[in-house]
C-alpha cells in the first residue's frame, strides 16, 4: 500500500517527445486566446451567402474540374479547388474578368496551406514543450520574445515542425529568428521552405540542418532588408 501511494504521488516525469515532425499536421490543440466567438445569426448569415456564392461557381465550373473538386479529401480542399479555377474566381464579377484581389488571396490561403503540412506538419504547444522540456507557458513566453518559429491559426497558435532537433531545437534556429527585421510569422515560415538565391536556389531550412548556420543568417538578414 505505502509503495503503491508513493508511486501514485510521484510527479510525472516529462520526456522529450520522440517522433517529433514524422506524421501529419496536428489538429486543433493549440494554445487558445480569450476571444468572443461569432452568434449563431452571424454563422447562419454566413454559410447561406457562402452556398449562394458557390452554387453560382458550381455552375460556370467546367465538369471535369467540378469532379476533381468532389473528390477532394475533404471538405476544406472541395473548396480550395473550386475556388482555384479560373471560371470561379470571376463568377461573381464577369467570366472573362477573374478579380486580382481574389486571386491574391487565394495565392495567400493555398500558401499558409502548403506551409502547414510541410516538413512534417505542425505541433501543438504542448508537444512542442514536452519536446523542449518546458511548459506550455514557458513555450508561449519563448513565441512572444521570438525564440521560435510560430503560426497563428484560428484562435490559436501551432508550431512548425522544421525547427524540431534531435534534443530540442534545431541548432540555428534562434540566431535565424535574431536575424529578420520581417515580423510577418507566414512569411518567416515561408523563407525557411522556399529556395534562396543567397543560398545557391537551396532552402534555408537544407542549409541549416548541414549546419552552416552563418549562411541561413546571412540570408535572412538580407530577406528582411530587401523583403525578398
Amino acid at each position: 500500500m505505502v509503495a503503491a501511494r508513493s508511486a501514485a504521488a510521484a510527479p510525472r516525469r516529462r520526456t522529450r517527445a520522440s517522433g517529433l515532425g514524422e506524421g501529419p499536421a496536428e489538429g486543433p490543440s493549440r494554445q487558445r486566446r480569450a476571444r468572443p466567438g461569432p452568434s449563431s445569426d452571424l454563422v447562419e448569415a454566413f454559410v447561406a451567402r457562402g452556398a449562394r456564392a458557390l452554387a453560382r461557381i458550381a455552375r460556370r465550373m467546367p465538369r471535369e474540374r467540378l469532379v476533381e473538386a468532389v473528390g477532394a479529401e475533404t471538405d476544406t480542399d472541395v473548396l480550395f479547388r473550386s475556388l482555384q479555377d479560373a471560371a470561379a474566381l470571376g463568377a461573381e464579377i464577369e467570366p472573362d474578368a477573374p478579380d486580382p484581389l481574389t486571386a491574391a488571396f487565394l495565392r495567400g490561403a493555398e500558401m499558409r496551406r502548403a506551409l502547414l503540412k510541410a516538413e512534417g506538419g505542425v505541433l501543438s504547444a504542448q508537444r512542442l514543450a514536452d519536446h523542449l522540456g518546458i511548459t506550455a507557458q514557458g513555450l508561449g513566453k519563448r513565441r512572444e520574445k521570438g525564440r521560435v518559429f510560430w503560426l497563428e491559426v484560428g484562435d490559436g497558435y501551432v508550431y512548425p515542425a522544421f525547427q524540431i532537433g534531435a534534443d530540442g531545437l534545431l541548432p540555428g534556429v534562434r540566431e535565424v529568428l535574431d536575424a529578420f527585421t520581417i515580423t510577418d510569422p507566414w512569411t518567416r515560415a515561408n523563407f525557411m521552405l522556399t529556395g534562396d538565391a543567397r543560398l545557391g536556389g537551396r532552402r534555408p531550412i537544407d542549409v541549416l540542418r548541414e549546419g552552416d548556420v552563418a549562411s541561413v543568417v546571412q540570408a535572412a538578414r538580407a530577406y528582411g532588408e530587401h523583403g525578398a
